[in-house]
């Protein structure tokens, strides 16, 4: 296997789980939650005791992970010392699973900006995870700027009707996608991905109040999929459906 592989555990009871690695079996019993990391040409096979099991399994690229580290300025010392690491529960890695897998199912409805922040959460997850014992500080926390920040807020009014990607939001800003990520949540209390779809639904009430348009048309001119696409995110945000907004 050339690629990082993360597995996070769904099944309600416990299983028994089988992994070959370094030479030898590993058993162990998976509990609900449970995350393993495994790294790249380091599992030969990964067996479970049972047939129904409900398992998430994330691949990343090796040209992923080593980009993520580069730009959250870490230093991987002690690379050559990382092991697999079996037997965890990560609390953020089992919520990102269930949030790509949410996406998968949605057939990506949340298009390129979202999978690409939880691609690259997940990395640098991973590498929080092996990293641990040689660990250096990620980052400096520190704010965009004021030009950075406008910069960004004008290209999504610019783009709200495409489906605009992490990567060239960042280089909007010259920044990397993990330091865009950080530091637009801890400049506005919110990812570049969340900001995006309030900035839409400002914009859909304005249209919805104007009354110049149906609910699908709103939805077309927002670069939405289609109306249910519109309606979903519109409830998320106001806690009212489009309609329910336009009797207000």
């Amino acid at each position: 296997m050339s690629n990082y592989l993360i597995t996070v555990n769904s099944t309600p009871e416990p299983i028994k789980a089988v992994s070959r690695f370094e030479g030898r079996d590993h058993e162990r019993v998976a509990r609900v939650g449970e995350t393993a990391v495994f790294l790249p040409g380091n599992l030969s096979y990964f067996r479970l005791e049972k047939i129904e099991a409900s398992f998430s399994c994330i691949m990343l690229s090796t040209s992923l992970v080593h980009q993520v580290a580069s730009q959250a300025d870490l230093t991987v010392a002690g690379y050559g010392e990382w092991i697999n690491q079996i037997n965890r529960y990560d609390s953020k890695l089992f919520q990102l699973s269930k949030w790509l897998e949410d996406e998968i199912n949605n057939n990506g409805a949340r298009g390129k900006l979202y999978i690409e922040s939880l691609s690259n959460l997940t990395a640098l997850q991973l590498l929080e995870i092996c990293n641990a014992s040689h660990r250096k500080p990620f980052y400096v926390s520190r704010k965009l700027s004021d030009p950075q920040l406008a910069r960004a807020i004008e290209y999504m009014n610019v783009h709200f009707d495409r489906d605009i990607s992490l990567d060239e939001l960042a280089k909007v800003v010259n920044l990397s996608q993990t330091h865009l990520i950080r530091m637009f949540k801890q400049t506005t209390r919110l990812s570049p991905y969340q900001y995006f779809i309030h900035l839409r639904i400002d914009k859909a009430k304005m249209l919805i109040k104007s009354r110049e348009y149906t609910i699908g048309e709103i939805a077309a001119i927002l670069g939405f999929s289609d109306q249910s696409h519109l309606n979903r995110h519109f409830k998320r945000v106001t806690g009212l459906s489009p309609r329910e907004y336009l009797s207000t």
